[in-house]
């Protein structure tokens, strides 16, 4: 089993068109597909309110975007079929119907010039609500090279992965779910090596709200519940008071989960030191602080 692992991993690795090497390794070409993006998303908002949008999907500018989306490989492969335009079910109902194709675009409008994890939450629950049909969380593809560090892809192996990870059942193609999912799902899991014990989580809260982030924290612990798992909170050295306050609730107090939380300074200052001597989860201790 280890040793198929490990291949598995070679393997993965070795792979030019893999995640990891087109989308870790290679950060320029990444960050220039985020403005491209970005700037085809302008052109959806602008073709529809100046009614240039077409009742296709094909030769629209929305093609443009998910095309741009789905060439960022393996994560995002099929992002742009929940997009096509299938006449026989008449879905999704964003070029035929009027008014949900102007919707459609204040949404992405609204979202795009969002500066906070409230407003997009706001906008998505609004959309959900109006019931567009054929629209759903396929749209968090789009969102996520908006506001990559608050909104999270969705597919059918981000959502298996999940069910797998936290014995759980959430559907596809519910906002509804999607945002359950989110509110669950951390930024790094930490595996015993050789098994699948998460023994480390880390939630990054540069921008997002710090008590969404103890919570997530919080219903893992409550999930994996080993007794020997250590959870942390990444924050900027601007949020250290808003970070102290939050974990000194009464609330946290009562339910004996123990978050530590981390600087972004002093891991900046001593990462390569951690990565050279490192041989543990327990490494990040050293930098760790508690209230």
């Amino acid at each position: 089993m280890n040793n198929n692992l490990s291949q598995i991993i070679r393997q993965y690795k070795e792979d030019k068109q893999s995640v990891y090497n087109t989308w870790f390794i290679n950060n320029e070409e990444r960050l220039k597909a985020f403005r491209s993006i970005r700037r085809g998303v302008m052109q959806v908002i602008d073709d529809i309110k100046n009614n240039r949008f077409p009742n296709d999907f094909k030769g629209s500018s929305l093609e443009f975007v998910l095309t741009c989306i789905t060439e960022q490989k393996q994560v995002f492969e099929g992002a742009s079929h929940p997009f096509y335009w299938k006449p026989k079910l008449r879905i999704p109902d964003i070029y035929e119907n009027e008014i949900n194709k102007k919707t459609f675009g204040q949404f992405l409008e609204n979202c795009l010039n969002a500066k906070t994890e409230e407003q997009i939450i706001k906008e998505i629950i609004r959309l959900d609500n109006i019931k567009t049909k054929g629209l759903g969380p396929a749209v968090a593809s789009i969102l996520y090279f908006l506001h990559p560090t608050i909104i999270p892809p969705f597919n059918t192996a981000i959502i298996n992965g999940f069910n797998f990870l936290f014995k759980d059942k959430k559907k596809l193609g519910s906002w509804s779910e999607y945002l359950k999912l989110r509110e669950v799902m951390i930024d790094v899991l930490w595996f015993q090596k050789n098994t699948n014990n998460v023994i480390a989580a880390f939630e990054v809260e540069k921008s997002t709200s710090i008590y969404s982030g103890i919570l997530r924290l919080t219903d893992l612990s409550y999930t994996i519940a080993n007794g020997d798992e250590v959870l942390y909170l990444i924050v900027p050295d601007k949020r250290e008071k808003d970070v102290c306050l939050q974990l000194c609730r009464p609330a946290m107090k009562q339910n004996n989960v123990v978050i530590k939380y981390i600087l972004f300074s002093e891991l900046r200052s001593h990462c390569d030191a951690l990565c050279k001597f490192g041989e543990t989860h327990h490494i990040m201790e050293k930098i760790a602080k508690g209230v």
